[in-house]
């Protein structure tokens, strides 16, 4: 018996050595350089120090979505199949995976950062959930890169003058939106984009300031419309086998770390949207590049109709899909997300 109470012991205590002293590695892909910023001020010096400021046996090999070379549209399924085991997640990219992705940042709901952040926090246990259920990886938080907002070469002044023009979007809801007004939208990458209006192949585009002026955009048009579109959610998904590798207090010790940095994005992401707004409008506040775009206030008409087009378009169109996979998805939503927005 004492033979036997002893091998246990030293089981035991090997168990507890290597989960303490053996290293996890942790490949991580992060969001594209050209995204602004936010990618290379906040997010790539956090996981460069990951392993230094938290002390944990994580060996951290990080390269930016445009390094590695992949679709951001594949991101869940790679980190299914193993290719990466921590992401900064694209969520509107991945709309098409996991269809509850889209509840955080649906097209059409003009939210301020303190109201969408608590959108964002009160539906992300729906979605964690989800994602640990299908794709085997758990939702470490969520963070914003700002109002989706439009930019154009050509004049605007309401939503009828964007008839016939050709609209960079996101995503296919926010192409459901944008047909609304009689627009021509085209689904093109963030990285391409650059290319697609420096050659006049289409006429606006839409995202955040902030990615806007680092990605070059702002060079090629003159009229802002700041009416968000979308909301330019994001998150963190670490995969399970990792995740699991870790006991419980190495558990409380990462989270607590992307818990500070993911506040760190939030207010980093609003202070990027106030300066560039500055800059794009050349006020002598802007410490940045500055431009002289012709910003466009859309008339009181345009901005109900906007509204009238997220209850009839955007949420008809999401939830429709979503009932379909989760019986319970348009309640659960109602539910969670109702006390923030107005949908009278």
């Amino acid at each position: 018996m004492k033979r036997i109470l002893a091998a246990i012991l030293i089981l035991f205590c090997s168990v507890l050595a290597w989960q303490m002293f053996s290293t996890i590695k942790l490949k991580v892909v992060g969001q594209p350089r050209s995204t602004g910023l936010i990618a290379t001020e906040v997010e790539q010096p956090f996981f460069l120090n990951l392993k230094s400021n938290t002390g944990l046996p994580i060996d951290v090999d990080f390269k930016t979505l445009d390094q590695v070379g992949v679709k951001d549209t594949y991101q869940l399924q790679m980190m299914k199949d193993g290719v990466f085991d921590l992401a900064s997640l694209r969520l509107i990219q991945n709309i098409q995976n996991e269809i509850s992705l889209n509840g955080l940042d649906v097209v059409g709901l003009n939210l301020n950062f303190e109201k969408l952040r608590a959108l964002a926090n009160a539906y992300a246990p729906v979605v964690d959930k989800n994602l640990q259920d299908k794709y085997k990886v758990k939702l470490l938080g969520l963070w914003t890169f700002g109002p989706q907002e439009i930019f154009c070469s050509k004049p605007i002044h309401r939503l009828s003058d964007f008839k016939g023009l050709k609209v960079r979007v996101q995503s296919e809801p926010m192409a459901d939106f944008l047909k609304s007004f009689d627009a021509i939208p085209a689904i093109i990458p963030f990285e391409e984009t650059f290319s697609a209006l420096k050659i006049n192949l289409i006429d606006c585009a839409i995202t955040s300031a902030g990615s806007a002026g680092s990605a070059g955009w702002l060079n090629f048009v003159q009229y802002y419309i700041p009416i968000s579109i979308s909301s330019g959610v994001n998150g963190y998904a670490i995969a399970l086998s990792k995740w699991d590798l870790l006991n419980q207090e190495q558990q409380e010790k990462l989270q607590k770390a992307f818990d500070s940095h993911i506040n760190n994005m939030w207010q980093f992401s609003e202070n990027l949207y106030l300066e560039q707004q500055n800059c794009m409008l050349s006020k002598d506040s802007c410490k940045r590049e500055k431009y002289n775009l012709k910003k466009i206030e859309l008339p009181k008409e345009d901005i109900v109709r906007v509204n009238h087009l997220l209850k009839t378009t955007s949420l008809k169109n999401w939830f429709e899909l979503c009932n379909k996979e989760y019986p319970q998805c348009e309640a659960e939503w109602l539910r969670l997300a109702g006390p923030f927005i107005n949908l009278d």
